[in-house]
Parts: structure tokens; sequence; C-alpha cells
């Protein structure tokens, strides 16, 4: 499974394995109580102590993009800001979004020859899609 946190795709493999692996401090057990809002809190917490977390501490994001496709479901896509001024993490603003497989797959694609994917390919590819297709349903 891949799943797109800011300008990374991340390819998750199987949630399942991914989430046994003991890497997580919660047993797989209390991954089904955690609740959504639970979850956008902690990601919140950790991009507001790191802004570029998906960059600088990959397992820990890979490991929480799982976290977040096995618990919000249709989510394979977050964009996660911590705006300039922010001064507490629930300033720190959420977007989620259900990415058709092909865009995702052309995004791992373009980082794999790439080495990253910039900041405009990743808004034009999902995220300005994204709010088109709110306002054409709107």
């Amino acid at each position: 499974m891949l799943f797109l946190f800011n300008d990374v795709v991340f390819d998750l493999g199987d949630l399942v394995s991914l989430l046994n692996d003991g890497s997580l401090p919660l047993p797989v057990a209390e991954l089904d109580k955690l609740e959504p809002g639970q979850l956008m809190d902690l990601v919140r917490e950790a991009i507001f102590t790191q802004p570029d977390l998906p960059h600088v501490r990959e397992d820990q994001t890979r490991h929480l993009c799982a976290l977040l496709a096995y618990r919000i479901e249709g989510a394979n896509g977050l964009l996660a800001i911590k705006p300039d001024e922010a001064t507490h993490y629930r300033e720190v603003g959420l977007r989620f979004a259900n990415i058709p497989m092909v865009v995702l797959a052309g995004l791992w694609a373009s980082q794999i020859d790439q080495g990253r994917l910039s900041v405009n390919e990743v808004n034009s590819e999902v995220w300005l899609r994204t709010a088109e297709d709110l306002r054409s349903t709107g």
C-alpha cells in the first residue's frame, strides 16, 4: 500500500505486518481502541515537534502512515502543516485525502526517479485536484 505524507510517498507493504513488527509502543489489540481524534493529536504533536518529520524520521513516519491507513478508512494521503507562528500542537493543520492509485503510483515513480518529490508536483497532482473535486461536488 502506498501512502502520501506531505511530500513523501511511503510504501507500507502489508499494513498488518508493519503494525505487528514490534516498532510501535502499543500492542496491536490496542490499535483498534485508538480513536481517530487521538491519532490526529499524535500526528499534530509529531509535526509540531519535527515539521520535516517525513524526511528526517522515515521509519517513524512510515509507522504513523500505517496507523492512519488502518484507523481512518479510505485515507491514503495526509497534508500536515505547522504554521510558522504556531505555539501549540493543536494549531498544526491536517488534511486527509483518498488519492487514486494511479496518481500515487505516478508520484512514487517520480520519487524513485528523482530521489525526492517537489512540493509543487505534490500540490498540483493531489492537493489542488482535491480542492477542485470538492468545489465540483458542492
